[in-house]
């Protein structure tokens, strides 16, 4: 008992947090309005980061019964709990430009959600490459110099573009998360961040075990 609850994050908490609130979900309608699966049972089936979920009004868990991180789970109820609708605009902004959290703009500098990926992938684009699509991403024709991009659909109805940039004489390499402008309609900006989380994380342990599961 005393190990168990010593192992109990905050993230845990978060989720447990979320379940009251899931039990009173109406699934049906949630799936339709995100255009979801929805099996005999009324679960929802869903495909995040390449791995399929089962949704219930009692709790979300992976299909294929490996380990997997807390945080995709809050995720997912986060997800099927909002109320947003409508559709993406593929146009796409770093979500510091978001929100007025950060009104003071552009501080040259890379993110704190991108840094890892630029620690992880910086000197190996074509690692990095191989890793999107492996999570599901293709490769998209850049408009930007001296880069390339990938789209990614993290979510039904939110894609995300990740663009890395080449290092010059004046910067050095940059690879930067990009959400579609309509992110916000689906989830509120913590949950948005949360989810680039998600990502980043896929993306650097996806690289690291060959694999897209069988990691928390």
């Amino acid at each position: 008992m005393n190990k168990r609850y010593s192992m109990t994050s905050s993230y845990d908490v978060i989720y447990e947090a979320l379940l009251p609130k899931l039990a009173e979900c109406n699934l049906a309608e949630s799936a339709a309005r995100f255009g979801l699966n929805i099996n005999p049972n009324g679960d929802i089936i869903i495909n995040f980061l390449k791995r399929d979920y089962r949704i219930t009004n009692t709790g979300v868990m992976p299909l294929d019964g490996k380990p997997v991180n807390i945080n995709n789970r809050s995720i997912l109820i986060h997800y099927v709990l909002s109320q947003g609708t409508g559709d993406p605009v593929y146009l796409f902004k770093p979500l510091f430009r978001m929100t007025t959290v950060f009104s003071s703009g552009d501080t040259g500098k890379a993110s704190m959600m991108d840094a890892p990926l630029i620690k992880a992938f910086g000197d190996d684009i074509k690692k990095l490459a191989e890793t999107i699509i492996k999570l599901g991403g293709k490769s998209e024709l850049s408009k930007e110099p001296n880069s390339q991009c990938w789209l990614l659909e993290v979510l039904p109805k939110i894609p995300v573009k990740i663009i890395y940039r080449e290092a010059d004489e004046d910067f050095p390499v940059e690879i930067q998360t990009q959400f579609d402008e309509s992110a916000p309609k689906f989830l509120e900006f913590e949950c948005l961040a949360f989810l680039c989380g998600c990502l980043v994380r896929a993306l650097i342990k996806t690289a690291e075990y060959g694999t897209v599961d069988g990691w928390e």
